[in-house]
C-alpha cells in the first residue's frame, strides 16, 4: 500500500482544475519521484468522490467501482498517493471516516485549498449556472447564503468550519494543511508553488503549459447564459450532454474568450461574505491546521469594478450574443466543410472499389468528424 496519501477534498472553485490538470498531465515526472496520482482518465477521481459520498452503482452505471480501482492501485503503489476532487468536500463524517478506513494502512494526509468568499461566490455562481441552476446572481446569492441550495455548487461545499469539522473526525489536525488561495494582484504562480509545498511535490521536471484554468465569464457573458439557460430543451437538459455542450463550448469556448468585465456581488452581500470569511479565517487559527499560504487572504474583500450581471443592458447581451452567434456559425462552417471533405473521399474510396477496410477507416473519421 501507498506509504501516504495525499487526499484533496477542494473546495470547489479554488483553482482545482488547474492544479488537476498540471498534476494529471505530469503523472510521469510524479511518478520518477514516488507519487502516483492513480486513474485510467481524470474523471476517476470525480467518480470516485461520487461514490465515497453514497452514489449507487445504478447511478454511476458503466463508471461504477471508481472509488474501488482508485484504492486498488494505491494498494499495489509503494511510494506516495495524490487523489484529488473538489466534490470530496461534501462528504458527511461517517463517508469521511470510510473513506480513510478504506485507504488503511496508508497515512491519509487532508489537503484543503480555500478562498475568501467574496472572490469565491461570483465563480460558484457561475459554475452553477453553466450546469443545473438557473437563477440570477442576486437570487443565488439569497438562497445560498440562507442555506436553500444543495449541491456542488452551494453553501453546503463552501463552509469551511462545516467541511473540515466533517474530515477532521476522521483525519489528525496535524496531518491536515490548509493553502490559501492568493488574492488578486498576488504573483502569477503563486497559489501552484504554495501547492507543491504542501505536498512535498518537485516540479523541476514538469511541463506546466499544459494545464488549464477553469476561467471566469465576464459579466455580460454571464448574463447571456442566464437568458438562454430557460430555453435548453431535449437532450440539453441532461446533465452529461449539458455538460458538453453548455458548460464547455457555449460557455468555456464561445463566451470565456470574449474577456468580458470581471463582477462581484452586492455590498451587502460582500459585507456577509466578509463576515463569515472572518469566522472561517478564526475558527481555522484556532484549530492549529498547518496553513501553506496566509490566512489573510481570507478575509481579502477586494470586487472587480465590473456592472453586476443582474443590471446588464439589453443591448449589451444583444452585442454579447451576436458574437457569440458568429464565432458559432464559423465553428458549425468548419465542422460541416470537414465532414463534406471526409464523404467525397468516402466516395472516392466506394467508387474506385478500393478495400473495405480502407472505406471503414473513412468512414470512422466521418462519424468523429460528425460527433464532434
Amino acid at each position: 500500500m501507498a506509504r501516504t496519501v495525499h487526499l484533496h477534498i477542494g473546495l470547489p472553485k479554488t483553482g482545482t482544475t488547474f492544479l488537476q490538470t498540471t498534476m494529471w498531465q505530469n503523472r510521469p515526472a510524479l511518478r520518477r519521484q514516488g507519487f502516483l496520482y492513480p486513474g485510467a482518465s481524470r474523471m476517476d477521481h470525480y467518480h470516485s468522490s461520487q461514490e465515497v459520498r453514497g452514489a449507487s452503482p445504478a447511478r454511476m452505471g458503466r463508471n461504477a467501482g471508481a472509488w474501488k480501482r482508485l484504492v486498488g492501485e494505491l494498494a499495489a503503489w509503494d511510494g506516495d498517493g495524490l487523489v484529488s476532487h473538489e466534490f470530496f468536500s461534501m462528504a458527511t463524517a461517517d463517508q469521511a471516516r470510510a473513506a480513510v478506513a478504506a485507504l488503511a494502512p496508508a497515512e491519509v494526509r487532508l489537503v484543503v485549498t480555500v478562498r475568501s468568499y467574496v472572490l469565491q461566490f461570483p465563480a460558484v455562481w457561475q459554475e452553477a449556472l453553466k450546469m443545473p441552476s438557473d437563477l440570477g446572481f442576486d437570487a443565488f446569492m439569497d438562497r445560498a447564503l440562507a442555506g436553500r441550495l444543495r449541491g456542488g455548487w452551494s453553501w453546503q461545499s463552501q463552509d469551511i468550519p462545516r467541511v473540515l469539522g466533517h474530515w477532521a473526525q476522521a483525519v489528525p489536525a496535524d496531518r491536515i494543511t490548509v493553502v490559501t488561495v492568493p488574492p488578486p494582484g498576488a504573483p502569477r504562480g503563486l497559489l501552484w508553488q504554495r501547492w507543491t509545498e504542501a505536498i512535498g511535490i518537485d516540479d523541476s521536471a514538469f511541463d506546466l503549459d499544459v494545464s488549464y484554468a477553469n476561467e471566469s465569464l465576464g459579466a455580460a457573458q454571464a448574463a447571456l447564459l442566464t437568458r438562454v439557460k430557460p430555453y435548453l430543451s431535449g437532450p440539453l437538459e441532461q446533465g452529461p450532454v449539458r455538460h458538453r455542450w453548455v458548460r464547455k463550448y457555449f460557455g468555456h469556448e464561445v463566451l470565456v474568450p470574449q474577456r468580458g468585465e470581471r463582477f462581484g456581488p452586492r455590498p451587502h452581500h460582500v459585507t456577509e461574505l466578509a463576515a463569515r470569511s472572518t469566522q472561517a479565517r478564526d475558527w481555522l487559527a484556532e484549530r492549529g491546521f498547518r496553513v501553506v499560504g496566509d490566512l489573510e487572504d481570507l478575509a481579502s474583500t477586494t470586487t472587480p469594478g465590473g456592472p453586476h450581471p443582474d443590471d446588464v443592458p439589453d443591448e449589451e447581451i444583444v452585442e454579447v450574443a451576436a458574437r457569440a452567434i458568429e464565432r458559432m456559425i464559423r465553428d458549425v462552417r468548419d465542422l460541416t466543410m470537414e465532414r463534406d471533405r471526409l464523404r467525397a473521399e468516402l466516395h472516392h474510396h466506394r467508387v474506385r472499389h478500393e478495400p473495405v477496410a480502407g472505406a471503414r477507416a473513412v468512414l470512422r473519421r466521418v462519424r468523429r468528424a460528425l460527433g464532434r
